[in-house]
């Protein structure tokens, strides 16, 4: 699948704040307090590695220096704007990851008994989206990836990708 080039493709991946925040948060405190990091890939890169650095710095440049200056300024209404801004002209792509690993999804009891298996329901609303989340046994990640049925047929079809799955669990929702 080629790019256009007509389009601005971003990766979007979200950084929980909760840790980055001085002073920092009570352990009880609850709420999405996230910040995008962004990564732009680029044209004719080697496969993908420039493109994970590139996000990797991303999410280490938000620290507490930059967390201080977005609780003062107009950094994230200004990062939206720009972000529809583009999107009102059909011109951006995103990619958004999110992880999740490391939350105790799987402990939640509400008078039923822990849930056997977590499942975010996003796919209605979110194309494009990976959700990484600890699988119930504690042993490895599982990726909840939300894209178009198009998008999707060639991603499972990826005959490199098929060597890193060890199982699929296919949940399909309609409008």
């Amino acid at each position: 699948m080629k790019a256009d080039p007509n389009k601005i493709y971003t990766v979007l991946h979200a950084v929980n704040l909760r840790t980055r925040m001085d002073p920092l948060l009570s352990e009880y405190h609850f709420g999405n307090i996230y910040w995008l990091a962004k990564a732009m890939p680029t044209v004719g890169a080697d496969g993908g590695s420039e493109l994970f650095q590139k996000l990797r710095k991303a999410i280490r440049g938000v620290n507490g220096e930059y967390v201080a200056q977005l609780q003062q300024g107009n950094k994230h209404l200004n990062f939206l704007k720009e972000r529809m801004a583009q999107a009102n002209k059909g011109r951006l792509v995103t990619f958004n990851f999110t992880s999740w690993c490391g939350f105790p999804l799987y402990e939640a009891d509400f008078g039923w008994g822990k849930p056997v298996w977590v499942v975010t329901f996003t796919g209605m609303v979110y194309k494009n989206l990976v959700v990484l989340m600890d699988t119930a046994a504690g042993d490895g990640i599982e990726a909840r990836i939300n894209l178009s049925k198009e998008d999707m047929n060639k991603f499972e079809a990826d005959v490199e990708l098929q060597q890193f799955v060890s199982n699929t669990k296919t949940l399909q929702l309609h409008n």
